[in-house]
């Protein structure tokens, strides 16, 4: 695999930056994660546009100046995947302060791009693994609060909430977790949209608290599509527990249903009939079956 690194495309390992660099000592870079999907017409990016508008936003939200145009971006990121022949994988690309700082905030403003396209077996993953029920725990760690943070940003400092909150599910004998805002209320998981279904009606947290993630966005249109009652809510801890079924959604792994919660399971089957119906939507829209797969897939 070979990384595309400000033009040109360069061996992992010379993929680095400095250990004083600004956005590896303060966490100041940003970044996306979006899928190459295999699609009746060939290789595509999913949701590629939806992607690079939200790295702009987190440029605006940190004080970062990308050095190139969304359509730039997207043109690098489809070179890329061309390059390294990629069939259905997975796209992650940086935008980060690599000059030399000590200071907390970067005096050299230069702004660098990396951008990775590999296939899933190339990085270790089966796609048939991604998507597995899960056993959740409900994190000690408190979802970032919006003052603190702007939770709208993918910017690497950010997940160390997530990094703390995974390690604890993990040593608590769960595969993931769910984060709770400062109030008690649901917010999402480490890197993934937490949804929900009560009597039928398909519920998350509203997304001035939690990241708008783009498979987020894709569930919930393709959930009012087929007619499933969407419901954007404040969900306790204790109402987790009534519910009927709940799944996440995250580029990768697309839908990733929960089969229980801190050891409640939350019915006898898993998944549950809306997140099969999710689950089947979502797979169609990433391979071009669904009609309206267009508004989602940029074909390679």
């Amino acid at each position: 695999m070979k990384a595309w690194i400000n033009g040109e495309f360069k061996g992992l390992d010379q993929a680095n930056v400095s250990l004083l660099s600004h956005s590896f000592g303060r966490g100041s870079a940003i970044f996306e994660v979006f899928d190459i999907t295999s699609t009746v017409k060939g290789p595509a990016f999913f949701a590629i546009e939806q992607h690079i508008d939200r790295l702009f936003t987190s440029a605006d939200l940190t004080y970062m100046q990308l050095p190139m145009t969304k359509g730039e971006i997207i043109d690098a990121c489809t070179e890329t995947a061309r390059h390294n022949n990629v069939k259905e994988g997975v796209v992650k690309l940086f935008a980060y302060f690599p000059g030399i700082e000590l200071g907390v905030y970067p005096q050299n403003q230069e702004v660098h791009l990396a951008i990775f396209c590999a296939d899933f077996e190339t990085v270790g993953l089966k796609r048939e693994e991604l998507c597995t029920p899960v056993d959740i725990g409900i994190s000690s760690y408190r979802k970032l609060h919006p003052d603190t943070m702007p939770l709208h940003a993918k910017v690497c400092g950010s997940y160390v909430n997530g990094y703390l909150s995974t390690a604890e599910a993990l040593r608590s004998g769960y595969q993931d977790f769910i984060n709770c805002d400062l109030d008690g209320y649901v917010a999402e998981g480490a890197a993934a949209s937490a949804f929900f279904v009560e009597k039928g009606v398909l519920k998350t947290a509203a997304v001035d608290g939690v990241l708008k993630g783009i498979t987020r966005m894709a569930t919930l249109a393709l959930a009012q599509d087929l007619g499933i009652p969407v419901e954007e809510a404040k969900i306790s801890r204790e109402e987790l527990m009534a519910m009927d079924e709940a799944f996440f959604a995250v580029s990768i792994k697309r839908i990733q249903p929960i089969r229980s919660i801190d050891g409640q399971k939350l019915s006898e089957v898993c998944p549950g009939p809306i997140t099969q119906r999710m689950i089947e939507a979502l797979d169609r829209a990433y391979t071009g079956e669904d009609p309206q797969s267009g508004k989602w897939l940029m074909h390679i």
